[in-house]
């Protein structure tokens, strides 16, 4: 019995050297999770997050395109925002808004400021004609004084199917702060597969 659990703990050394932890070998895939969801909703669901996130992406001086984000977008969709009341960052309210909201107020910071975010960890749940994923993000910004500034969250992103179509129906994020503040859980965030 002792050999068999040295055994077994070596093997999982040995996976954890080489970049692969249990949760990476051993957690089902959406498909394995969810048989009963065909493989081009998958396909288009992630199709639809990534280009989310370069719509949104790109380096200082790029010019983002209003009808790349929006083609992302159900008609009435919103956007939500967990915004600190205190310095302490302990209160919080939603402020919510528009897809064309948010291009009006932020295109233009995401042009001057570089900004870029990219999802590093997913989790994915789909039944029937709705969707949602808790899409771990990290990126940055440029401040005025030149400095990177690095972000991390959770946007909550829920998706429905309509027409055919998977499109972005809510997104509701918040994110780490100061401090140390709220950081995103590992379980969150994608395991290293090599």
């Amino acid at each position: 019995m002792k050999k068999q659990t040295a055994a077994i703990l070596g093997a999982a050394a040995v996976l954890v050297a080489g970049g692969f932890t249990a949760r990476a070998v051993f957690q089902p895939t959406d498909a394995e999770r969810m048989p009963e969801v065909a493989q081009a909703d998958f396909d288009a669901i992630d199709a639809l997050i990534t280009e989310l996130y370069a719509s949104i992406s790109g380096p200082i001086g790029q010019e983002r395109d209003p009808a790349r984000m929006r083609a992302c977008f159900a008609e009435n969709a919103t956007l939500t925002s967990m915004q600190p009341m205190t310095a302490e960052y302990t209160t919080f309210r939603a402020g919510s808004m528009t897809p064309g909201e948010y291009i009006e107020r932020s295109f233009q910071f995401l042009q001057e400021r570089g900004f870029t975010e990219s999802e590093i960890g997913r989790t994915l749940e789909v039944y029937g004609t709705i969707a949602h994923a808790f899409s771990a993000y990290e990126g940055d910004y440029t401040r005025p004084d030149g400095e990177k500034q690095m972000v991390k969250g959770i946007n909550s992103i829920q998706l429905i199917k309509n027409e055919g179509e998977w499109k972005v129906f809510s997104i509701l994020w918040d994110q780490q702060w100061p401090e140390g503040r709220n950081p995103v859980p590992e379980r969150y965030i994608a395991a290293d597969e090599g």
